[in-house]
């Protein structure tokens, strides 16, 4: 117990968590590629601000376990007035989306469908959908998708328990 709690407040404090506008990320993506400010605008113009969040740390590398701080989960569903869907984007960052915009089946089926085709195998996380219930204050897994496969992979087996009773 004394080792997870060092471990927690280590890590939080020398990589704080980060919680981005999906907009403000785009934003630096296309900055990073060189493109020119006036596209860049144009660019994300269409995109709506508070719909989708990141969150990682503040080096953008192995910061999806930042969705384990649960202020960070709390002050962002109060600012967007709901419950929240964590979507695992990979092992960097997590995507979240206020709950009453979206369908959790559809959630589910997106996150498997990005798996599927646009993460490396040792970057994928799950292919379950989180819900953070904001009075509660409560991260729980929302989905239940047992047995995807990738690759031929299983990337999360059935489980199983032994009673230890003989038959």
């Amino acid at each position: 117990q004394e080792l997870f709690q060092a471990a927690y407040a280590n890590t939080r404090e020398l990589l704080p968590p980060v919680v981005v506008d999906m907009k403000d990320v785009s934003r630096a993506i296309l900055k990073r590629q060189g493109m020119p400010d006036e596209m860049i605008e144009e660019g994300v113009s269409y995109m709506p601000s508070g719909i989708m969040y990141v969150i990682s740390n503040s080096v953008g590398a192995n910061g999806a376990v930042s969705m384990l701080y649960e202020d960070e989960l709390q002050k962002l569903a109060e600012k967007v007035g709901s419950d929240l869907y964590i979507l695992p984007s990979s092992l960097h960052e997590v995507i979240v989306v206020p709950s009453h915009l979206g369908e959790l089946e559809q959630l589910a089926d997106m996150v498997h469908e990005v798996n599927m085709t646009a993460v490396d195998l040792e970057e994928r996380l799950s292919n379950q959908v989180y819900h953070y219930d904001k009075e509660l204050r409560r991260f729980s897994i929302a989905t239940n998708n047992p047995n995807k496969l990738i690759e031929s992979h299983v990337t999360e087996p059935q489980m199983i328990y032994e009673t230890g009773r003989s038959r």
